[in-house]
């Protein structure tokens, strides 16, 4: 039986939603160390403020997809991003990625 809740679960069984799910972990990723970085934190120190572990930071940075929306809004929260500012990086996120995925769409055709 699959667990519809878990990423790779959910792609086996709808393939067109690939690119959505793992490439929002990707874009989510840019987003937590570029504000990282903006504010000279370590990953420990983001870590730690976020109460999670640095293999967290390192995996969520890198853009994994295999973490939840809990570990994300903990990771944004201890970087002051506002659910406000959160709901808004996912909406550009999501575009993003559906630009892409036209792109390549279009370019499988020819």
């Amino acid at each position: 039986m699959k667990d519809l809740l878990r990423v790779d679960d959910i792609v086996e069984e709808i393939p067109e939603l690939e690119t959505v799910f793992y490439g929002i972990g990707a874009a989510f990723g840019k987003i937590i160390f570029s504000y990282r970085v903006n504010q000279q934190l370590t990953q420990k120190q983001l870590a730690d403020k976020a109460n999670v572990g640095v293999k967290t930071v390192h995996r969520a940075e890198g853009g994994t997809n295999n973490l939840g929306v809990q570990t994300y809004e903990k990771l944004f929260k201890a970087l002051g991003i506002n659910k406000e500012k959160y709901a808004e990086i996912f909406s550009e996120a999501l575009k993003d990625q559906e630009k892409k995925s036209t792109k390549r769409e279009l370019a499988k055709q020819y």
